[in-house]
């Protein structure tokens, strides 16, 4: 039992970095991030009326994720901390069952941790662990899926393989109704493992039975979201195939490589350890020489700007402004993307050497005893990965965050080629890389809630004169959570609706105004908004005048001391 329970310790201390990283960064601010305003609000909604009720535009279903969340005010009292850790829960069962799923997957436990820690830390995943956004409930439902299945695959009697093919997919049926991607691993990594033990005639049944329960309480749930009011429903299939479509899906693919070949980088530059110095040279000879192509393509995502999120964003306009004061040179701005890019282009062309490297008659490492087949693996994750890609190419506007489950897919693969190919242990040069990612992950987290804080107490300090909320103009994330606490709705406005707004405002916007504040405001989202006021971190915004005193809020990038302005607009503004 001692040598069992030892056995662990990895996974456990994996799950313990989202907490850890919790009290390191402070991330709390009773201010939106993202989407999640809308989802805590149904969060708030369903932990007072005890059921879902929509506030309008939802995408994701949300589904058990809400009743988390709905836990958690009920426990603590309502505020978005509160609500966002119930996502830190689900982040750190997400570390456990990912370092256990690298291990089933033949991967040794120092490899799978390390890799494990290069996957929470990553700025792909990690700031997004800190919100109450669906992405982290669709890893780990993901991640679970894929792990029960390896069990399944890797199952000593017949009855402990049914067993886990059944939890695999009534636990995969439930994750979905949080975020609808999941389902495909009881469409898709569920049957490819049922025709791996497809020899097996109990198991084939079991399965199929599985498969047809589980797709039944997809179909029901997804009759019962596309029937509630104020929802936006996505089609998760393409409507058909089309050049549009053909054109976004080539558009996805080349930035999916973008994003995830960047977000892999702490295992991908590896690879140039096992290649000849010459080699090396000869592969960053050309890096460098890509550069100048890729940058003027400005291929989506790639490389540079898939650290570029909303929550991130801060953090890299910071950066790319220290590089052009180092240099003293405006174009220094555009140092960050030329290094990441030259860097991607590195570690792709390492990696495709070391293919021919690895037949030169070099000895291998022995494979773990217990590990899946090559086969396998590519029947079980291939037509995921190819059916995942699809679909996100059925949508016109796709986000770096949507690549989550492909970059564990890829951390696994790499790794373990690695692992069987150049050498059984990564080398320290992957720890220092894991540190260099998952610090900017860090900083960058840290920095943005203090802007948050920033915004919600130059808020306040406007409200504590009894202005109304509605009178106070600011980011989108704050008219957001004003309109949902005024009508209780999001508008989603019908194309005439959205184009009388425009009309509307669109020609008064005036030019010493920060165009992005009024995004809302001119589709039509916020008709309660009649602004007054202002929070913004230029003191001249809109030709307002500095009403109360600065709020200040300190982040860790330079400058360390920032301010936010909550200002009065002028009487002419024409809102």
């Amino acid at each position: 039992m001692g040598t069992k329970l030892k056995n662990y310790l990895p996974a456990f201390a994996c799950a313990l970095i989202p907490i850890l990283c919790y009290l390191l960064i402070r991330p709390y601010a009773e201010f939106g991030i993202c989407d999640d305003p809308l989802y805590i609000k149904d969060a708030q909604k369903l932990a007072l009326t005890g059921h879902i009720v929509y506030s309008g535009a939802e995408g994701p279903m949300l589904g058990w994720q809400l009743y988390l969340g709905a836990f958690l005010i009920k426990l603590l009292g309502f505020s978005f901390t509160a609500v966002r850790f119930s996502t830190v829960i689900e982040a750190m069962a997400t570390a456990f069952l990912l370092q256990r799923t690298f291990l089933r997957a033949g991967i040794n436990s120092r490899n799978a941790t390390l890799v494990t820690v290069a996957f929470v830390l990553s700025p792909l995943y990690f700031p997004y662990v800190y919100t109450f956004m669906s992405d982290v409930s669709g890893v780990l439902g993901i991640v679970a899926c894929i792990y029960m299945c390896l069990r399944a695959l890797d199952a000593k009697s017949e009855r402990s393989a049914i067993a886990w093919i059944v939890l695999a997919a009534l636990s995969n049926a439930v994750g979905g109704t949080a975020r609808q991607i999941v389902w495909f691993g009881v469409l898709v990594i569920i049957p490819c493992t049922v025709w791996l033990l497809r020899r097996n005639r109990r198991v084939l049944v079991a399965g199929c039975v599985s498969y047809i329960a589980g797709a039944c309480v997809m179909t029901a749930a997804m009759l019962w979201f596309a029937h509630q009011p104020l929802v936006n429903p996505e089609s998760q299939v393409a409507s058909g195939i089309d050049f549009l479509y053909l054109k976004n899906l080539g558009r996805v693919v080349l930035g999916g490589l973008g994003v995830l070949t960047l977000f892999a980088l702490p295992v991908l530059l590896l690879f140039a350890g096992s290649l000849r110095a010459r080699t090396r040279y000869m592969a960053g000879a050309v890096a460098i020489l890509s550069i100048a192509p890729i940058h003027l393509l400005k291929i989506d995502k790639w490389p540079a700007n898939a650290a570029f999120n909303a929550i991130t964003s801060l953090a890299v306009e910071r950066l790319n402004d220290l590089a052009a004061q180092g240099m003293h040179l405006a174009a220094g701005r555009d140092s960050l993307r030329i290094v990441l890019t030259g860097t991607t282009v590195f570690g792709l062309l390492c990696l495709a050497f070391s293919f021919s490297a690895s037949e030169r008659g070099r000895p291998l490492p022995e494979p773990e005893p217990s590990a899946i087949s090559w086969p396998k693996l590519a029947v079980l994750l291939g037509p995921f990965s190819v059916v995942y890609i699809l679909l996100v190419a059925a949508h016109i506007a796709f986000y770096d965050r949507y690549f989550m489950p492909l970059l564990v897919i890829l951390l696994l693969v790499l790794t373990r080629y690695y692992q069987q190919r150049v050498r059984a242990n990564l080398p320290l040069a992957a720890a220092l890389l894991v540190v260099l990612f998952g610090g900017f992950s860090l900083v960058a987290t840290h920095d943005a809630f203090a802007s948050y804080r920033g915004y919600a107490a130059a808020v306040s300090e406007i409200q504590s004169d009894g202005v109304p909320a509605t009178a106070i103009l600011g980011p989108d994330q704050y008219e957001w959570w004003v309109e949902l606490n005024t009508p209780g709705y999001i508008n989603d406005p019908h194309p005439t609706f959205k184009g009388a707004y425009i009309a509307r405002y669109g020609n008064f916007v005036p030019a010493s105004c920060d165009k992005n504040l009024f995004n809302g405001l001119l589709l039509g989202g916020y008709p309660d908004i009649q602004p007054a006021y202002a929070v913004s971190p230029n003191p001249h915004e809109c030709g307002g005048q500095v009403a109360y005193p600065p709020v200040t809020y300190r982040t860790w990038i330079t400058p360390h001391v920032n301010t936010i302005y909550a200002l009065r607009l002028p009487p002419s503004f024409p809102y």
